[in-house]
């Protein structure tokens, strides 16, 4: 009897599934249906997207890695120089592109599935993200002039405008959403707030392009906030409720988007960055030896009677130098691969503590760099 009663229960439930599948199929339209039927899963388009922002916010590190390092200047000298612009800058750079990078993952867990128009717009997103390293040059190479915070935060506003542009389209057609939201009584709010907290990144930025006009270092500052700016919120909040009391929130408002340090990120994707991030970093140290390190045929006849062997053990402590980084940014890799193979559920804060750690392993280039810039039989300790 009662595993009768049990098979009668599951019955009864597949029947009312059924028929909420059937009443909304009714409600979808034949024009509806033929845009449903053009629907593609999401998961090319945002293995794409991981990829092409991995890559830009690592590549960044390039116009410091290749600053030239004057034989007369002493190492301090030049460390000092480079972390009190260029470093700075590219680590607040690589922040900042990781929040966009995070701010995708948010909006592609309520859109799971994309049309064409919904590819092209995600595209022209990418296009702007892949214009930020010129934008980082500028602001690196002349900080104290405006027109890179502008064009910087000219793109950051245009991205978050496209980023609108999406949800305004995905919630035009429910099937783009995710089921909680298609079944949703209150849909409108949840695009609102979606919406009002995609501005809030663009909003920071046209008040950094205006105050570059006034206070350039407080431009920074305030780019810099963009990176904190849900810890920031969520303190406010916290300090809020300890002077005037809790404040009651609609249920609905904590379901997307909340800013919360503990809201879930999409652990795949986030291990999917990372292991972008540590291949190009692999790679891009390949990339001086391939440049800086092949001998002129004319120099190896003049100057090594032809011999390419004798041409390549010249650059013997740069070979050594790479593969020792290589093997670094691998055992690294395989850390991070242990660590996250523990690891069920990322969450915001451990985003962002990742990234932190990220930053730094895109360092490494310039790391490498400086193993072999300064005099190999220099007396002081720090160079050696």
């Amino acid at each position: 009897m009662g595993e009768n009663d049990d098979s009668d229960i599951i019955e009864h439930h597949v029947e009312e599934e059924m028929e909420k599948k059937g009443s909304l199929l009714e409600s979808v339209g034949p024009s509806d249906r033929e845009a449903h039927s053009s629907t593609q899963s999401s998961h090319r388009l945002l293995a794409y997207s991981d990829a092409l922002i991995s890559i830009i916010a690592t590549v960044m590190i390039l116009p410091v890695a290749h600053t030239k390092v004057e034989d007369n200047e002493e190492l301090r000298e030049s460390v000092q120089l480079l972390l009190t612009t260029k470093i700075a800058v590219y680590l607040m750079t690589f922040l900042i592109v990781t929040v966009a990078w995070a701010a995708h993952i948010r909006l592609f867990q309520v859109i799971v599935h994309i049309d064409d128009c919904l590819a092209l717009l995600n595209l022209a997103c990418m296009m702007l993200i892949t214009f930020l390293p010129y934008t980082f040059s500028l602001m690196a190479t002349f900080p104290e002039n405006i027109l890179g915070i502008l064009l910087f935060c000219g793109c950051v506003m245009v991205i978050g405008v496209i980023q609108s542009v999406i949800v305004l389209y995905a919630f035009s057609r429910p099937f783009l959403l995710n089921e909680q939201i298609q079944i949703s009584e209150n849909r409108a709010f949840c695009k609102h707030h979606i919406l009002k907290v995609i501005m809030r990144v663009p909003i920071m930025c046209f008040l950094a392009s205006i105050f570059s006009f006034i206070f350039f270092q407080l431009s920074y500052a305030l780019l810099a906030i963009v990176v904190f700016l849900p810890y920031i919120s969520q303190g406010i909040k916290w300090c809020r409720s300890k002077a005037i009391g809790q404040v009651a929130e609609s249920p609905d408002s904590m379901l997307f988007y909340t800013y919360l340090p503990n809201e879930p990120l999409n652990k795949e994707r986030v291990e999917a960055f990372s292991d972008g991030v540590y291949a190009i970093v692999a790679t891009l140290l390949i990339l001086d030896i391939c440049e800086d390190n092949v001998p002129d045929p004319a120099v190896v006849q003049k100057q090594f009677g032809g011999s390419l062997i004798a041409a390549l053990q010249v650059y013997g402590p740069e070979y050594l130098a790479y593969f020792g980084s290589f093997a670094t940014v691998g055992l690294l890799w395989f850390v991070h691969h242990s660590l996250f193979l523990h690891v069920t559920k990322a969450t915001r804060f451990m985003g962002l503590l990742n990234t932190f750690s990220l930053a730094f392993v895109g360092g490494l280039p310039l790391a490498y760099q400086l193993t072999h810039e300064f005099p190999r039989d220099s007396q002081n300790e720090l160079e050696a």
